[in-house]
């Protein structure tokens, strides 16, 4: 009975530690975090990265994992099937973290450069040149970016992930739902449709504008 109880105390416990990475999620990060400067294997850009999250949650994300780690050895002589489960999940998160870490799994950041518009996502790598891009379709969910001929994704994460919601011939979809709230429609038709304007993205001009255009978007007051 007492194991039981033990048992029945940790869960709560690894429940509780679960929850506070889901209530972080839910936080704003600075608009500075949001929009960067950056690159994707090539010139600088304009880096928009999700607009929630806070650095606590990957430390909390371990420490759960490892609680369940600890709770499939605790379980392993008294209840095996138990054990078992525990190890099955949290094999999962390790393997997940494990690809957050190594950069693999991709968090939706979209990355526009003077050469087009690069996304890592779920596994799944994709890089659309400008000269490429037709048109965008906005969904509540994704970019659909409409192209004048087939872009292929590359896989970046074994086993899981890999698969956008739309792969075809002339499109292929960037999923955004994670992403600040910001005028990527009039964004991609300008740097798309105007090969001059492309070279301003190697400067910090569209940064500032894009965090301009969030701060007003929060209703926050700053330069």
């Amino acid at each position: 009975m007492g194991d039981v109880i033990s048992g029945l105390v940790a869960i709560a416990g690894l429940l509780l530690v679960c929850a506070v990475p889901v209530v972080l999620s839910l936080r704003h990060r600075p608009v500075q975090d949001v929009v960067t400067s950056g690159s994707a294997g090539g010139p600088p850009g304009l880096v928009i990265h999700p607009d929630r999250g806070h650095w606590l949650s990957q430390p909390m994300g371990w420490v759960f994992t490892g609680g369940l780690c600890a709770l499939g050895v605790w379980y392993f002589g008294s209840a095996p099937y138990a054990a078992a489960l525990f190890l099955v999940v949290s094999a999962y998160f390790l393997y997940g973290g494990w690809a957050h870490a190594t950069g693999r799994a991709g968090d939706g950041t979209i990355t526009l450069t003077p050469n087009g518009i690069h996304q890592l996502w779920g596994g799944s790598e994709v890089l659309v040149p400008w000269d490429d891009v037709q048109g965008l379709v906005t969904t509540p969910k994704d970019l659909i970016i409409e192209t004048r001929r087939r872009v292929h994704p590359r896989r970046t994460l074994p086993l899981l992930g890999g698969r956008r919601t739309v792969e075809q011939d002339a499109a292929v979809s960037m999923p955004y739902r994670f992403l600040p709230p910001l005028p990527y429609q009039e964004m991609i038709e300008r740097y798309s449709t105007s090969p001059t304007a492309r070279d301003e993205l190697a400067t910090d001009e569209p940064v500032e504008r894009a965090r301009r255009l969030l701060r007003e978007a929060r209703g926050e007051s700053g330069s």
